[in-house]
């Protein structure tokens, strides 16, 4: 899909201008790059060196120090954002050896995915409402499975690991079990593409809604409900798979066989703090179910579809998702999808 070289200016956009809201939109042309994406894969190349450096005799920790100065802009900005430090760091590594060995092919990889990636992210663009808005860099680096992607200004920040098991890695080394069953989260490989383009959508919700606006739900108690990250994070499901088709098919597959189910289920957790809906965002149900990993994301992502799917203006339908970020806000997708089921 190719943008206009000269992008007129939609009547979306035009509301967002009548409201103001245009002012936080600046920050999308100063780290936007010209043309293609640009990856970014020299963490990766270090991490590689801090391998071969620990072989042939370095102590761990100091390999990875060197691993922590040579960091890209994106994995320092991880690195600040979740304290991790080459001691922690060789912990990790030193107790599951055989899966962080298996991690220095990376690179090749994802390198295949470069097309798709990009070209979901032009996708999304397609739909956002500023006309010049364009991709950020997207960095790759490996982490202490401490998570998979997140946004900042600078880029799309990936920490792969978390896309690293595959059927030959010793599950011996996770004795802690891998989630549903286990404590240790991780996503296939083939998700990446999807998620590097939701980390995305996240960042134009955060160009759009302005850092405070966006932040309310993760800086305010009362506001950080099991409604609020369905409807942040199901909303970023929605926008990718409107644009792109791209989703998580295991749990979204399990999900579309179960939405009722999952829909009264959820319900009484709706207004609940989100660290106890235990099994919807992060960690395991308290009553051992083994439901796909963040199911809560697909019940967002219903909600912000049925929403879309009924409104009859389509464009402000779309604002709305990427913009909601108050508890009027996201009472509306509840209602509306409550609807689906009131016969």
């Amino acid at each position: 899909m190719q943008r206009r070289p000269t992008p007129s200016v939609s009547p979306f956009f035009r509301s967002l201008l009548s409201h103001g809201l245009i002012l936080f939109l600046f920050p999308l042309a100063v780290f936007a790059q010209e043309g293609k994406p640009h990856f970014s894969y020299s963490d990766l190349r270090n991490y590689n060196e801090a391998l071969a450096s620990i072989r042939s005799g370095t102590e761990a920790e100091l390999a990875f120090t060197v691993y922590f100065e040579k960091a890209s802009p994106g994995f320092k900005a991880w690195i600040d954002r979740y304290n991790l430090n080459p001691k922690k760091f060789a912990e990790r590594v030193n107790k599951r050896p055989k899966f962080f060995e298996s991690l220095q092919n990376m690179e090749e990889r994802l390198k295949a995915l470069e097309t798709e990636i990009a070209q979901g992210y032009e996708a999304v663009l397609q739909i956002y409402p500023d006309p010049f808005a364009q991709a950020l860099p997207t960095y790759y680096f490996i982490t202490d499975l401490g998570g998979g992607g997140s946004a900042e200004p600078l880029g799309v920040i990936m920490g792969v690991d978390y896309f690293g098991l595959t059927a030959e890695n010793d599950l011996g080394e996770f004795p802690e079990g891998i989630a549903p069953k286990g404590r240790i989260p991780f996503a296939d490989f083939g998700n990446i593409s999807h998620v590097a383009v939701h980390e995305l959508v996240h960042w134009l919700q955060q160009s759009l809604q302005g850092k405070i606006g966006y932040e309310r739900i993760y800086q305010d108690s009362a506001e950080s409900t099991a409604m609020a990250y369905a409807i942040r994070e199901g909303g970023a499901e929605m926008i990718v798979r409107l644009a792109t088709g791209l989703e998580d098919t295991e749990r979204n597959t399990f999900g579309r066989a179960h939405e009722r189910e999952l829909w009264e289920a959820f319900k009484p957790h709706l207004l609940m703090h989100v660290d106890d809906a235990k099994g919807w965002f992060s960690g395991r149900f308290k009553d051992g179910r083994e439901w796909p990993f963040q199911i809560g994301y697909y019940m967002g992502l219903e909600m912000t579809q049925y929403y879309y799917d009924q409104a009859e203006d389509k464009d402000a339908a779309l604002l709305e998702i990427f913009s909601a970020n108050k508890p009027e806000h996201f009472i509306k997708f509840v209602q509306r999808y409550a609807q689906k089921f009131s016969n």
